[in-house]
């Protein structure tokens, strides 16, 4: 026997090779242009989703942008309100003071008209007072008397 069995062996794998070359390696590449072309479609599609991630960040980061602005003019607005507020509620507060302060002087010069009057009430009924004393004193005569009396009431009535 010129063949072994290593031989035949060797013979077998190489047909069995050739075979599946000539049957197998169309479907086995196929298999693999399929699953090429499959990874080839994710990478194109993952690359069209990084694309649209990048574009939502950017617009995203541009409504940040405009928010931070807009947040901005707000807080820009509401102190210039304050201020408004506080200068406005300064007049007031004055005006407030002013008018108390108007109202206290007026209540002043009521009160010391008051006790002008009331002092020249005073001065007056003393005067009239210390007359009829006076009179009645030096006056002995009844019907004198009664003539300084009636004098002293209507002086008094007129006053």
């Amino acid at each position: 026997m010129l063949i072994n069995e290593a031989g035949w062996v060797a013979i077998g794998f190489v047909i069995f090779c050739l075979i599946a070359w000539k049957y197998g390696l169309k479907p086995f590449s196929e298999m693999l242009d399929e699953r090429a072309q499959k990874i080839k479609e994710k990478l194109e599609e993952a690359e069209k989703l990084r694309s649209e991630a990048k574009a939502v960040l950017l617009k995203y980061k541009n409504l940040h942008l405009e928010a931070e602005k807009d947040v901005k003019k707000i807080i820009d607005r509401a102190k210039e309100n304050a201020k408004a507020l506080q200068l406005n509620s300064q007049k007031i507060a004055e005006k407030n003071l002013k008018r108390q302060e108007e109202q206290a002087i007026a209540k002043i010069n009521s009160a010391e008209n008051q006790a002008i009057k009331e002092i020249n009430d005073l001065t007056a009924d003393l005067s009239i007072e210390a007359s009829r004393k006076i009179l009645s004193s030096n006056i002995d005569n009844t019907s004198d008397s009664k003539s300084i009396k009636q004098s002293i009431k209507n002086i008094h009535l007129s006053s």
